[in-house]
């Protein structure tokens, strides 16, 4: 059994780090970035695969992007750490006597190479997870982990998609997306789904991984319905008058593409803020 990162070199490689460091001053984040994050959002079966001494070669291409989410967190996690000693004097850290090409970083520039490290970091892990999501049929220990089972199959899967098809800025901060999964459930179960049907949600959303799958209405309902749960989940003025704009555009296209979406529409469509949002007959 080998650690997924078990070199300088191999942390070279995802982050900028002095070939000198030893490998055991940054052992202790990469374990601890693998127990908090790889094994949370892979579970501890894919771990153990990706830790082989051999990987298996349908793992290589999952193998290469966690060390690129792996690296930076495990840097982002033990910087403040790594930039001291702890010795029976307590915290130290090394004199600058003049001789040195090297002089302590501002708080400034660390606090960017902070926000650098961990954006980086959380953008790989997503793409770890939109990757296993695009190929889940492949990675049965994958699909038996806890976050897999529990994960809800919202509309919106990822941090990146959170951002960039929501269009809320959420920093691309898996951490952020994570805490806002309840909401994104009660936003979808008391307003997609009351509006646009259980028949028609089962079928967007077993098509949300499948874009070669998806009709052209199907594809624009689904990207309507993404900007209408991230500005409804963004908690703020602005959003919420975005969200009540994406919503009406939801009602719109049921309207529309009736036909095309296998929708018996009902005489009237409710309000926004009404106990009762189908606006499709019950035998639709």
């Amino acid at each position: 059994m080998a650690a997924i990162i078990s070199s300088i070199d191999q942390l070279k490689k995802t982050v900028k780090v002095n070939a000198k460091l030893p490998y055991d001053a940054v052992e202790p984040f990469l374990q601890s970035a693998r127990d908090i994050y790889l094994v949370r959002y892979l579970g501890a079966e894919m771990v153990a695969l990706l830790e082989d001494n051999e990987v298996p070669e349908r793992l290589t291409t999952l193998h290469a992007l966690v060390c690129k989410a792996l690296g930076p967190l495990a840097v982002w996690m033990g910087n403040a750490e790594l930039s001291v000693r702890i010795s029976d004097s307590g915290f130290t850290v090394a004199k600058q006597d003049g001789t040195s090409g090297y002089a302590p970083a501002s708080d400034t520039k660390i606090a960017k190479v902070e926000e650098s490290l961990e954006r980086r970091g959380f953008q790989y892990l997503d793409q770890v997870l939109e990757y296993l999501e695009a190929n889940a049929a492949n990675f049965p220990e994958w699909t038996n982990s806890r976050y897999y089972t529990l994960r809800g199959g919202n509309y919106i899967q990822s941090a990146v998609q959170f951002h960039e098809l929501g269009l809320v800025d959420i920093n691309y901060s898996r951490i952020k997306f994570e805490n806002l999964r309840t909401q994104m459930s009660i936003a979808e179960q008391r307003f997609v789904t009351e509006t646009i049907g259980e028949t028609l949600d089962t079928s967007l959303r077993s098509k949300l991984n499948s874009a070669q799958t998806q009709t052209e209405p199907e594809k624009i309902m689904i990207a309507t319905i993404r900007k209408f749960v991230a500005c409804k989940c963004a908690g703020t003025p602005y959003y919420d008058e975005q969200a009540e704009y994406f919503y009406s555009k939801i009602q719109q296209m049921l309207v529309k593409y009736a036909t095309e979406l296998n929708v018996e529409l009902a005489t009237s469509a409710p309000e926004f803020n009404a106990d009762d949002k189908r606006i499709y007959n019950i035998g639709g």
